[in-house]
């Protein structure tokens, strides 16, 4: 190669590294002009950020509001859905917020939302935000979770603890639009990350057997059956197997103990020396029987005469006739 061809290599590898470096800034720069407009765009219109409805009779919708005003600033805010109709209630969902009620919402119908901030220096008004009713459906938490042991067992046998709760907003059921699902999730304390599932649950109960002793944490939430999201779970129930039975068993077996001992008490010292007593009250004596108007000892005396006028009274009866008996004499002839 001639010397002139090796300066223009050497010369070729020393400007390809600024070359390269350059390029990577210029990169850099970009990405950082690109996502420090994406944030300004951001934080200079709303967003729509959440949807709910409890029972598809209603609904609201939340926003995020500008943060980058200046002290003083006055903004105020508009949502406005289907382009022609404002939203009915900015109050009763709270700040930076719009609730539907049930004479503005349908569930067969696709809600497109937007948010629109009104400063003096111009409007701002977030994307579109379209939803429907039947997709943001996410019932309440349930509440009062509660167990009571049903079988205190051993070790070996376990225990069985019926669970149950309730639903803290009994009125959004009775429309007929919700019916809803649970789920249930028990797990030991030691345990933190296993968790054991029943679900679904139609019903705001279940039965868990075979629980060995040992300390539990249980909680549980819920979803419409056909439509939307899970609730929330509840507040966390701490339950507790005991390896002997409760004390409320032990109280009434207690109870039932001596109740069953005072009752043998009084049938020893009280009814048993009161027997013939309560034979006699309960199994009286059956009378001998007897003829009107004699007197029993005159039949025993034997004395007929009397007896005869007694029954002289009586018709038809008639005293029976004696004779008196006739001994003949009988003569002995002494001689042999």
């Amino acid at each position: 190669m001639s010397t002139g061809g090796c300066r223009m290599l050497w010369l070729l590898l020393c400007l390809l590294p600024p070359l390269d470096g350059s390029r990577i800034v210029a990169q850099d720069v970009t990405y950082q002009e690109r996502h420090s407009h994406e944030e300004v765009a951001v934080a200079t219109r709303p967003h729509i950020y959440h949807c709910r409805s409890p029972n598809m009779e209603d609904f609201s919708c939340w926003w995020h509001p500008l943060d980058n005003l200046t002290e003083g600033e006055r903004v105020s805010y508009v949502l406005s859905y289907s382009i022609e109709h404002e939203c009915p209630d900015y109050v009763s969902a709270g700040p930076f917020s719009c609730h539907f009620d049930s004479s503005h919402t349908s569930i067969w119908k696709i809600y497109c939302l937007n948010a629109t901030a009104v400063t003096a220096h111009g409007n701002y008004t977030s994307q579109e935000h379209c939803l429907d009713v039947a997709e943001i459906v996410q019932t309440e938490a349930p509440v009062n979770l509660t167990y009571e042991l049903m079988d205190a067992g051993g070790d070996e046998m376990g225990h069985s603890a019926v669970l149950t709760w309730t639903y803290p907003v009994p009125s959004d059921l009775q429309y007929g639009w919700i019916t809803l699902v649970y789920e249930l999730q028990y797990r030991r304390v030691t345990e933190p990350d296993n968790w054991k599932v029943k679900h679904p649950l139609r019903e705001p109960r279940v039965e868990l057997l075979g629980l060995p002793v040992g300390d539990y944490v249980v909680r549980v939430r819920c979803r419409s059956h056909n439509y939307g999201l899970w609730s929330e779970w509840s507040a966390p129930l701490p339950m507790s197997l005991p390896a002997r039975p409760p004390a409320g068993k032990v109280v009434v077996l207690v109870l039932v103990t001596a109740v069953a001992v005072v009752t043998l008490l009084v049938i020893l010292f009280g009814v048993i020396p009161q027997g013939k007593r309560i034979k006699d009250y309960f199994l009286p004596p059956i009378p001998k029987p007897r003829i009107i108007g004699i007197d029993p000892l005159l039949l025993k005396k034997g004395n007929l005469e009397e007896i005869n006028r007694h029954f002289s009274d009586f018709h038809s009866y008639s005293p029976p006739s004696y004779s008196e008996e006739v001994w003949e004499p009988v003569a002995v002839d002494n001689k042999s």
